[in-house]
């Protein structure tokens, strides 16, 4: 009962007016990304984060401390799944690096719905699509970004197409069973390992309907999305930082850790070796 509270809690700060269809699932989606900012915080501060239910609505809708895939779209698979729809989690190898060893360390959802396979990712930092991807497409169009699919029996290949850039391969999905057991075990080494990308890099996203807004160690980006212009400033100080952490992200992270993690980033940045 009490994670049925929370889910219902999370339902209603989203203030959705659609009650059914694939325009629930995208309204939920975009709500979503535009409350709940993606952060590496937790992750860089050491926190281990637990993804039982209950504290992972506390951290994440309650105290509105911010998440990164693991976090973010167990708490969208939940709610689609009380909502009454058709999902299973699924993971998938991250490709921006375009490594193709690299380890499957993303979770997304997989949606069934009237017939059609959706992915439905709220977890994917400034990249994340605001709009489900049908898989059995060829293109998913949305504002200025495109979504090209390549499907095959067990895999898809999602790349991201947007005019003046050149494609970029995002994910590839395997589409293979997945028990939340293989989450934990990709969750663990995402968060706690020492070389991991999140445990290193200060990464915080939030995206509305003509922005994305990005925070990615001492530099932040705004694209504004309606005129096509990008914006980029230098964090300079540990003020700066928590100003935008609070009023462009929309995060309530203790000063206490958002402080460590600043120091942290500042430590990183002064050792890296100088570049000949």
């Amino acid at each position: 009962m009490e994670l049925e509270a929370n889910i219902n809690q999370y339902l209603s700060s989203l203030s959705l007016q659609h009650f059914a269809g694939i325009e629930l699932v995208t309204e939920l989606q975009q709500k979503h990304l535009s409350r709940y900012a993606f952060s590496s915080i937790n992750a860089m501060y050491g926190e281990r984060l637990l993804l039982d239910p209950l504290p992972l609505f506390n951290r994440l809708v309650i105290n509105k401390q911010g998440g990164y895939c693991f976090e973010h779209n167990k708490v969208a698979f939940l709610a689609l799944q009380q909502l009454g729809f058709t999902v299973r989690p699924v993971l998938a190898r991250v490709m921006l690096n375009g490594n193709l060893s690299n380890p499957r360390s993303h979770r997304m959802t997989l949606l069934n719905l009237d017939g059609e396979q959706y992915l439905v990712d709220v977890g994917f930092g400034v990249k994340s699509p605001r709009v489900p991807i049908n898989i059995n497409q060829a293109l998913t169009i949305q504002g200025r970004q495109t979504y090209q699919v390549q499907k095959t029996a067990d895999t898809v290949k999602v790349t991201l197409l947007e005019e003046g850039e050149a494609p970029l391969t995002l994910y590839h999905v395997d589409l293979a069973e997945v028990f939340e057991s293989d989450c934990e075990v990709a969750h663990f080494y995402s968060h706690q390992h020492p070389e991991a990308a999140f445990v290193n890099n200060l990464v915080v996203s939030r995206i509305t309907d003509c922005h994305r807004y990005l925070l990615r160690n001492q530099s932040y980006f705004e694209w504004h999305e309606c005129d096509g212009s990008v914006t980029e400033t230098a964090v300079e100080s540990f003020a700066q930082l928590e100003q935008l952490v609070k009023e462009t992200f929309l995060l309530e992270t203790p000063r206490a850790v958002l402080k460590s993690v600043y120091d942290k980033l500042l430590t990183r940045v002064a050792n890296k070796p100088v570049e000949r």
